[in-house]
């Protein structure tokens, strides 16, 4: 893999932490979706939600971890 990879496996913590924190969201946005079809009128909202937290699980470990990366160093 490239130096730039998102992915890479150097064993920083750093790394597992926004990996387990990714996957988190990833899982709430699913437990979100779910949940969207039975709250009634605020479904809407907690579907947004839902895809909020999705974009976001996949967003933190591609672009938003590597530039804060960059940034340091």
């Amino acid at each position: 893999m490239s130096s730039n990879s998102p992915v890479e496996r150097n064993g920083s913590p750093a790394n597992a932490v926004g990996a387990f924190f990714a996957f988190l969201l990833f899982i709430g946005g699913l437990v979100l979706f779910t949940v969207a079809f039975n709250v009634g009128d605020a479904g809407p909202y907690v579907f947004s939600a839902g895809i909020l937290a999705v974009a976001l699980s996949f967003a933190i470990p591609t672009t938003i971890l590597p530039a804060l990366e960059d940034r340091e160093g």
